[in-house]
């Protein structure tokens, strides 16, 4: 594999690596691509993946060509793949921050002490529910016990826990009981994820997708106790300011979509493959047979009609250049269209369209 020097036309600033398509748990709100229904709009997405040697060399590839200078790793449930405290540790040479997103099953004694001697800079487990069965529900698997075992040994270990808190329908109203459960368990950030249905949750969106309400209620809470306790609150879909004045909520750190930014959320498949956010199923190429810069010609060019694919109610709006409609993969994913209002724009303007759609 030919490793050409960085060009820092190519550069960009964060890779985020799947590891695995495959996970133990059983979230219905899971995102992941290849978990499409074949005649979904993201159907069809090839699976399988590099054994780790060319993995690794994978990865070094794509680090020193593109200038990246953080990582996350994630899956599919990324301790699964064989050799991931491997590339756990590569991940952490070449670039100064990594994070690990798991479901938590997985961490050990001896991934702990390796995840500390690597300078692993956070791990991120997912709570659902403060209450273990809600948790476990909702996961698809008897997790609860496994999470918060893994946050105590990480804390004691010394590498840092954040917490990712995916609000549903379901779920929405644990929140606070969440975000006191992560204090407890010495999490000092939380990413708060609206559920926004891509992969199969398409077919679950009367059930998982919460309303306007539900995501407010859930911003106060983040507000007051986050202030109170000195926890990090970031957003990590984007949540359209014409539904939700974010500016009242002042100590949430608000995202939105990052192939629309100079800072895109380049994702790279357990095969090489890679596509502009870990939503979206467009390959953009494959860093194991191309170069770089090759591959970034066709990113930019994705980009460009990215930007450009605003919902026709959206144009005109004060925010349509920083939110862009919100997460317009959920969009393509639901209706096949990156231009059709996503879901949960779609269901403030029409309560009854989850139902009736399914």
């Amino acid at each position: 594999m030919s490793i050409l020097p960085f060009n820092s036309d190519s550069k960009v600033p964060r890779l985020d690596f799947e590891l695995m398509t495959g996970c133990d748990h059983d979230c219905g709100h899971c995102y992941n691509v290849w978990n499409a229904d074949p005649d979904d709009p993201q159907g069809g997405y090839e699976e399988g993946q590099l054994r780790l040697p060319e993995f690794l060399d994978m990865m070094e590839k794509a680090v020193t060509q593109s200038g990246a200078d953080h990582i996350t790793i994630t899956g599919g449930e990324p301790l699964l793949k064989k050799g991931a405290l491997d590339i756990v540790e590569k991940a952490c040479e070449l670039v100064s921050t990594t994070q690990l997103i798991t479901n938590g099953s997985h961490i050990d004694d001896e991934a702990v002490r390796r995840f500390a001697d690597a300078g692993l800079n956070a791990v991120q487990l997912t709570l659902l529910s403060a209450e273990p069965a809600r948790h476990n529900l909702y996961k698809g698997a008897q997790c609860f016990d496994d999470t918060v075992r893994a946050a105590v040994d990480l804390r004691d270990g010394d590498v840092p826990v954040h917490i990712c808190f995916v609000a549903m329908r379901q779920n929405w109203e644990q929140f606070p009981e969440v975000m006191e459960l992560a204090y407890l368990l010495g999490a000092r950030a939380i990413s708060y994820n609206r559920m926004s249905p891509t992969g199969g949750a398409v077919h679950q969106i009367s059930k998982l997708l919460p309303e306007v309400e539900h995501v407010e209620a859930n911003l106060k809470t983040a507000n007051r106790l986050g202030k109170k306790w000195g926890m990090r609150v970031a957003t990590a879909m984007p949540i359209p300011p014409c539904l939700i004045r974010i500016e009242r909520y002042d100590w949430v750190q608000f995202g939105f979509c990052s192939t629309g930014t100079q800072s895109p959320n380049i994702t790279i498949d357990p095969m090489g493959n890679v596509r502009s956010c870990n939503l979206s199923s467009h390959l953009l190429g494959n860093i194991v047979e191309q170069d770089w810069p090759e591959i970034m010609a066709d990113v930019k060019e994705y980009q460009s009609e990215f930007k450009k694919s605003v919902p026709d109610i959206c144009r005109g709006c004060r925010y349509e250049i920083t939110c862009q409609g919100g997460c317009k993969e959920s969009a393509f994913a639901t209706f096949g269209e990156l231009t059709h209002p996503e879901p949960f724009r779609q269901m403030a303007m029409d309560s009854k369209w989850p139902e009736a759609a399914e």
